[in-house]
């Protein structure tokens, strides 16, 4: 009987974990931008925010179509009220 190498899946594991740190890096470096930028231009962060989603929503619907953007949107949304199945 042949076992399974168990490298398999800590390389996948590793690379899995390895592109999560790079999203969460460049999410973080966005972020700061934005912070940046509302603090120089004296505007409300709240609003940059909002303003920085409806545009990332109209770019996904753009390339994507609507019910993709419907779709991240509502993925948004679960995970702000704590879904479980996210």
């Amino acid at each position: 009987m042949m076992q399974k190498n168990g490298n398999i899946v800590s390389l996948k594991n590793f690379q899995s974990a390895s592109r999560q740190a790079a999203l969460d890096d460049i999410s973080a470096q966005a972020f700061m931008f934005l912070r940046e930028q509302a603090q120089e231009n004296k505007l409300p962060m709240r609003d940059v925010l909002l303003e920085h989603l409806l545009g990332i929503a109209l770019v996904i619907k753009a390339v994507e179509g609507q019910d993709e953007s419907a779709r991240v949107l509502q993925e948004i949304a679960k995970q702000i009220n704590g879904d479980p199945t996210t």
